[in-house]
């Protein structure tokens, strides 16, 4: 009986995990397209044709770092201990298979922009998207680390 109440517990601690995480990625991806809208100031025309593209992309990368993750735990020391460089080689060209992919894919996402908005913004897109990565991680960095002390 107690095996049953701690397997529920853990189930339902790790579906609120899962939730919350979900609700946490949901509001970053809502605070970039505000940022970026800011950043950008897209007309209408261009922001009806912008968002379609620029999600696109964003959902293939997301897809892309998850796979290349997943590729780097199979990659840790510990984990390759038993296995043969011939599996080893096939990781790694994985690994690098990925990475030329997603090069590829941020040179078609820009060439894809090039009719919708003009080069500048394009660039403008670029500076906002490191902008807001970085406002990002100070904003994680700062709630890890706590308020400042006060003197």
């Amino acid at each position: 009986m107690k095996k049953i109440i701690i397997l529920l517990l853990l189930l339902i601690s790790g579906m609120s995990f899962s939730q919350d995480f979900e609700k946490r990625a949901e509001r970053v991806k809502a605070l970039r397209v505000a940022f970026i809208s800011t950043k950008l100031d897209l007309s209408t025309q261009e922001a009806e044709k912008f968002w379609p593209i620029f999600n696109k992309f964003s959902d293939s990368q997301l897809d892309l770092h998850k796979q290349k993750r997943q590729l780097m735990l199979k990659l840790k020391p510990e984990n390759t201990v038993g296995m043969s460089d011939a599996a080893t080689l096939k990781l790694l060209n994985e690994s690098e298979d990925i990475d030329a992919d997603m090069e590829n894919k941020k040179r078609q996402f820009v060439k894809d922009l090039q009719g919708v908005i003009p080069p500048k913004k394009i660039l403008l897109l670029k500076k906002a998207e490191e902008e807001f990565k970085s406002t990002l991680l100070k904003k994680f960095n700062d709630r890890r680390n706590g308020p400042p002390p006060r003197n």
